[in-house]
């Protein structure tokens, strides 16, 4: 090949390279904003977690703090809201195979889970307190790792796991019950001297048994949980504008702080349950 036939080969390629990287994102692929708008209909993906997202034991229809975020993100859009039931085990599948546009659940924004979806930011958080007897002579967290000191947590959880993990040298012991206000009675009655419960389920044991709650003590607030993660919403790597509109809403409903006063009425409305 002769030199000009060579510049001019490369030059073609360059052009060509050019006038592909020139398209913009919208002719490469399809917007899911603008499909749900086309569709009037968002569908989101739940699977049961009260008082999250679940089925009302009398309508069926599904309710709870997701379920009221999800028809506002609907309002905004214009369209109707389609709640597509499923699984945990089937959830994130089901976003792949587009059975819907969005999951709505309690998701926890790990890094595992990250390589498959994205995330949006965190709408809320969920982590641990740990709670004490009133009469404790423990004031904080950072006098928790002695020999003196023994948890109580449900066998086989992670209120069990994370005590051993965090604070090696205290005594853990586990409990073979379903019921939170079995171990957590028994640092209220001085027969362990720590548990770790998360803020909603301390919430609902506060409602049903507020003389269990004079007995037991906080020493960390929500601004320090033990453990946080982020719960956020998923959608499939190829919706960016999807996820930035979502991000959007989110910042501003963390930022006014409805996220704690909705979670809160959900808790209250499962407690009286």
């Amino acid at each position: 090949m002769t030199p000009f036939k060579t510049w001019l080969a490369r030059a073609g390629l360059a052009l060509g390279l050019i006038g592909c990287a020139a398209l913009p994102a919208t002719a490469q692929q399809a917007d899911l904003i603008k499909e749900v708008k086309a569709r009037g209909t968002l569908k989101v993906g739940m699977a049961e977690s009260p008082p999250w997202q679940s089925p009302n034991p009398q309508s069926g229809q599904y309710e709870g703090f997701n379920v009221d975020l999800a028809k506002r993100v609907a309002d905004i859009m214009g369209v109707k809201l389609e709640i597509v039931s499923a699984t945990w085990a089937t959830l994130v599948p089901g976003l792949e195979a587009k059975q819907y546009d969005v999951v709505f659940a309690n998701l926890f924004a790990t890094p595992q889970r990250a390589l498959i979806v994205n995330f949006t930011e965190p709408y809320s958080t969920y982590g641990f307190h740990v709670v004490v007897n009133t009469n404790s002579k423990v004031k904080s967290v950072s006098e928790l790792n002695s020999p003196d000191v023994t948890f109580v947590g449900m066998s086989g959880t992670v209120e069990e796991s994370y005590p051993k993990e965090l604070y090696p040298q205290a005594k853990v012991r586990g409990l073979a019950t379903d019921n939170v206000a079995n171990w957590i009675g028994e640092v209220a009655n001085g027969q362990a001297d720590a548990a770790f419960i998360d803020p909603g389920t301390l919430r609902i044991l506060k409602a049903k048994s507020p003389a269990l709650d004079r007995r037991l003590r906080v020493l960390n607030g929500e601004d320090a949980l033990v453990k946080p993660v982020g719960l956020a919403y998923a959608v499939r790597p190829e919706d960016g504008h999807m996820l930035q509109f979502l991000n959007t809403f989110i910042r501003d409903f963390v930022r006014n702080g409805e996220h704690v006063t909705l979670r809160d009425k959900w808790f209250d409305q499962l407690a009286k349950r």
